[in-house]
C-alpha cells in the first residue's frame, strides 16, 4: 500500500500563483467651492469724494426707497396726529389759530402739549434712525457685502443710544462756538443774516471736521462714544481736507434741505390761498386738506431720511475706504447674534414697529380723541 505525500503549499511569491490585490474604496473628494472675498474698498481722493458718494448713493436707490418709507411712517404716525389736531383747532374756532390763546386757558391745550410732544419724539426717532441706518446700508453696500433694510434697522436700534451720545459730542461745542461767535459777528456787521450764516458755516468746519466719523466708528466700527471720538480723531488727522470737506458738505445738505422745505410750504400755502381752500371752505375742502396733509406729513418723513443720508454718504465712503471696518454689521448678518430673521432664547423677537412705538401710536390717538372731545363740550 504506498503512503500518500501531503500536499505542501506553495511559497509565497511564487510566479505560478497570482493573488489580485483589492483596491480599498476611497470617495472621490468633492472641491470646496472657492470663497470669493469682495474687493478692498477704494480709498477716494478729496477731490473724488463727492463724486464716489453719489455713486454710491445711485446704487443703494432700492434699500434707501424703502428705509425712506419707514422713516416716512414713523414720522406719519408720531406727528400725523398733531398735524390733525391743528386742523381741528383751526375748524372748530371762529377766526381759526388766531384764537389759539383762548385755546391755550382750556384743557384742549393739554391735549395738544401732549401732541407735540409726542410729534417732538418721533421727529428724534426718525433723525437717528435715518443716519444710523443710512451708515448702515451705504457702509455695508461700498464694502461690497451689503445688508437689507431689516438688518440695518437691526444694527441703528443696537447702536442708537450710543448715537444719541454722538450726536451730543457734535452738537454741543459746534452750537456754543457758533453762539459766542455769531453774537460778535451780529454786533461788527448790523445784524446781517449773511454773515451769521458764513459763520455757522465756518464754525462748523472747524469743530465738526475732527468729529466727522463719530457716527461710522459706532454704526461700523462698533464702538462707544468715547472710543468712536478718539478713532475719528486719528482718522482725521490722516486726510484732514476730506474731514474737512465730510463735516462742511453735511452741514450745507441739511441745511439746504431746510431751506427748499420752507419755501416749498410757502409755495404750497400760497396755491392754496390763490384756489380759496380753506379749513372754512366746506366739508369737501376740509377733506381735500386733511388728505393733503396726511400725505404731506409722510413725504416729509421720507425727506428727512433722504437728506440725511446724502449728507452722511461722504463720511461713510471715507471712512470705510481708509479703515476698512465695517465689523458692526456682522451683529446683523446671517448667522450673527442680532440677526433679525433667527429667534434666541433669552432675546426679543424682532419687530418693524417696537412696544415704544406702539404706546406712541396709542397715546397719538387718544390726545387727538380728547382734543376733539374736549373741543366739542
Amino acid at each position: 500500500m504506498t503512503e500518500a505525500t501531503p500536499l505542501e503549499p506553495s511559497a509565497p511569491g511564487s510566479p505560478d500563483v497570482e493573488i489580485a490585490t483589492l483596491e480599498p474604496l476611497m470617495p472621490t473628494p468633492v472641491p470646496e467651492p472657492e470663497v470669493v472675498l469682495p474687493p478692498a474698498p477704494a480709498v477716494q481722493s478729496t477731490r473724488r469724494l463727492l463724486g464716489a458718494s453719489f455713486d454710491l448713493l445711485t446704487q443703494s436707490t432700492a434699500a434707501m426707497r424703502r428705509a425712506s418709507f419707514y422713516i416716512g411712517a414713523i414720522v406719519l404716525a408720531t406727528a400725523g396726529p398733531l398735524a390733525i389736531a391743528t386742523i381741528v383747532l383751526d375748524v372748530t374756532s371762529p377766526r381759526g389759530l388766531e384764537d389759539f390763546d383762548r385755546i391755550a386757558r382750556t384743557a384742549a391745550a393739554a391735549w395738544y402739549g401732549l401732541l407735540a410732544i409726542l410729534a417732538y419724539a418721533g421727529l428724534i426717532v426718525a433723525a437717528v434712525e435715518s443716519r444710523t441706518m443710512a451708515v448702515a446700508i451705504l457702509g455695508g453696500r461700498y464694502a461690497g457685502r451689503p445688508i437689507g433694510v431689516t438688518a440695518a434697522l437691526a444694527r441703528s436700534r443696537m447702536a442708537f443710544w450710543r448715537a444719541v451720545a454722538a450726536s451730543i459730542i457734535v452738537t454741543v461745542p459746534v452750537s456754543i462756538a457758533t453762539n459766542i461767535v455769531d453774537s460778535a459777528v451780529v454786533r461788527l456787521s448790523n445784524g446781517s443774516t449773511g454773515a451769521s450764516l458764513i459763520v455757522a458755516f465756518v464754525i462748523g468746519i472747524l469743530i465738526g471736521a475732527p468729529l466727522a466719523y463719530l457716527l461710522t466708528g459706532i454704526v461700523l466700527g462698533d464702538v462707544g462714544a468715547v472710543e468712536a471720538t478718539r478713532r475719528s480723531i486719528r482718522v482725521f488727522k490722516a486726510r484732514k481736507m476730506a474731514a474737512a470737506l465730510v463735516a462742511g458738505f453735511e452741514f450745507l445738505a441739511i441745511g439746504l434741505v431746510i431751506l427748499g422745505l420752507g419755501a416749498g410750504l410757502g409755495l404750497v400755502v400760497e396755491v392754496t390761498d390763490a384756489l380759496g381752500i380753506g379749513t372754512h371752505s366746506g366739508p369737501l375742502a376740509l377733506a381735500l386738506i386733511a388728505a393733503g396733509v396726511v400725505v404731506a406729513v409722510f413725504a416729509f418723513g421720507t425727506l428727512i431720511f433722504t437728506a440725511l443720508a446724502i449728507s452722511i454718504a461722504p463720511q461713510v465712503v471715507m471712512f470705510v475706504g481708509l479703515t476698512h471696518a465695517t465689523i458692526g454689521l456682522d451683529h446683523v448678518r446671517p448667522g450673527g447674534d442680532h440677526d433679525p430673521a433667527v429667534r434666541r432664547k433669552g432675546h426679543r423677537p424682532f419687530h418693524w414697529l417696537p412696544i415704544p412705538m406702539w404706546l406712541g401710536i396709542g397715546f397719538g390717538i387718544i390726545g387727538l380723541f380728547g382734543l376733539i372731545v374736549t373741543l366739542s363740550s
